[in-house]
């Protein structure tokens, strides 16, 4: 079982709010920021903020 508090599970949840977004501004410079795919990017990366803004305030 993972605890959510361990520092590698933190580290690596920032890591993927990084990549997310990286990968966010590409799809909107790529197919505008309406589009369906840059929407669906957006709402991936929102997800994994909430998840971290939780864990920090459990904290």
């Amino acid at each position: 079982m993972v605890d959510i508090h361990d520092e590698e599970t933190t580290d690596y949840l920032l890591d993927l709010i990084h990549y997310k977004r990286e990968i966010l501004v590409k799809t909107a410079e790529r197919f505008g920021l309406e589009s369906e795919k840059t929407l669906l990017c957006s709402q991936g990366l929102d997800a994994l903020i909430v998840k971290k803004q939780r864990m920090v305030k459990s904290e």
